[in-house]
């Protein structure tokens, strides 16, 4: 009876139990942890899948190939998926989930919302073991790990500047130049720390916007005006606006422009055109050098430059004009494709212009001379800017005009 009365091992047997319980619970941790881990993961995945599709339908997309550009964007994510989760399975589609707010489904236009779904099966350890000696599981060590993503462009972006040039000077300044883009970003390709030529450093202001993005490595050169305070970051390169826009088709025979003046009909016109006194509205094809000389005025109006330059001449001249609000162009008031690399010389003497659209020249100079005028635009995509010195406005379009879509994850 004195033996059962004796306290002495207790510790012993209490220490045994609790470790028992403390390893249960450590086998727990490292199974959990292991399925976070794998959650962690497979969302990054479903991150990188519906982002990689919704960014490849705004590349792809251009106003009339909604079929055709949501095939291109799901197989990107679909690839975007297989490179980030190996051992997974996936679907990438449109989405169509009932359970996602209706403003995040489908497409309409530029806005379109693609669900990326990764699911990857994930073996446990001790967990298996566990269930398998309890209650004969043998099914019990592996489970099914999900994760869901979705993005789209239900934004729009809030750059209005793109100087598109890979590397070496984006602007190349002198005088009493600015760039005012208070009101919206700039994006700046080159991947040179030093974009900026100022040889005179005579800068009485520089660039004012609300960002500054830039490719090549910080800190960059780039002036800002004063009373600006942008965040300057390094970004890696973007997708370039309007690149999957077609060019237009030039008809077999051009009539030959000559001087233009009073309502100019839209179409093609071949040789050197001297645009006067000129009302206009539609698409213009140029095949030659277009001068501007006099007051030009239109709304509907998108310039093509196939292969010559558009030069406003120096004096008092004055460019007025107002995008196509829909169809392809819409938004671009003056189109040169990427092949045709001449200046656009779009201010000198006391010459302005007001054009309510964007710029697309991603291949040319956009040239400014003169202090005397001033040119306002919605938005250029331009390979480099060459201003000296002169007054640049970007105005920036509206969250609900502008065709510039910036891709977000939503879910």
């Amino acid at each position: 009876m004195q033996i059962l009365h004796q306290e002495k091992g207790q510790t012993l047997v209490l220490t045994a139990l609790c470790m028992t319980c403390f390893m249960g619970f450590m086998a727990l941790s490292v199974d959990v942890g292991m399925l976070f881990n794998t959650r962690r993961k497979l969302q990054t995945a479903a991150d990188g899948a519906a982002t990689a599709a919704a960014l490849q339908y705004i590349y792809t997309y251009n106003g009339s190939n909604g079929s055709a550009a949501q095939t291109s964007a799901i197989a990107a994510g679909n690839a975007a998926a297989l490179s980030n989760a190996p051992g997974g399975a996936y679907t990438v589609s449109v989405n169509a989930n009932s359970n996602s707010p209706a403003s995040h489904q489908g497409c309409v236009g530029t806005t379109c919302f693609f669900e990326a779904v990764v699911s990857q099966q994930n073996p446990t350890i001790f967990f298996g073991t566990f269930f398998a000696l309890w209650q004969h599981q043998q099914n019990a060590n592996t489970f099914s790990v999900r994760a869901r993503a979705v993005a789209g462009t239900p934004n729009a972006s809030n750059y209005c500047a793109y100087f598109t040039s890979p590397s070496g000077t984006a602007l190349t300044v002198q005088g009493n130049w600015s760039i005012d883009a208070s009101n919206c970003g700039v994006y700046i390709n080159s991947n040179s720390s030093l974009v900026e030529d100022d040889t005179g450093k005579a800068a009485k202001s520089g660039v004012s916007a609300t960002s500054i993005a830039i490719v090549g490595s910080m800190p960059n050169d780039v002036t800002i005006a004063p009373g600006s305070s942008p965040t300057v970051l390094q970004t890696l390169p973007q997708a370039i606006p309007f690149s999957n826009t077609p060019s237009p088709t030039i008809p077999g025979s051009c009539p030959a422009g000559g001087t233009l003046t009073g309502t100019v009909p839209s179409g093609c016109y071949s040789g050197a055109v001297t645009l006067g006194s000129a009302t206009l509205n539609g698409l213009y094809i140029f095949t030659g050098d277009v001068t501007i000389n006099g007051a030009i005025t239109g709304s509907n109006v998108t310039l093509a430059m196939m292969s010559g330059t558009l030069t406003i001449k120096p004096g008092n001249s004055t460019l007025n004009l107002t995008a196509p609000t829909s169809g392809t162009y819409s938004d671009i008031v003056i189109y040169q494709p990427f092949t045709n690399k001449k200046t656009l010389g779009l201010q000198a003497g006391h010459a302005t212009g007001k054009l309510a659209g964007f710029i697309y020249a991603p291949g040319a100079t956009l040239q400014m001379q003169d202090n005397g005028g001033s040119l306002t635009v919605s938005g250029i995509v331009v390979d480099n800017l060459d201003n000296g010195p002169a007054k640049l406005i970007i105005t920036g379009d509206t969250p609900a005009t502008s065709p510039l879509k910036a891709v977000t994850l939503v879910e």
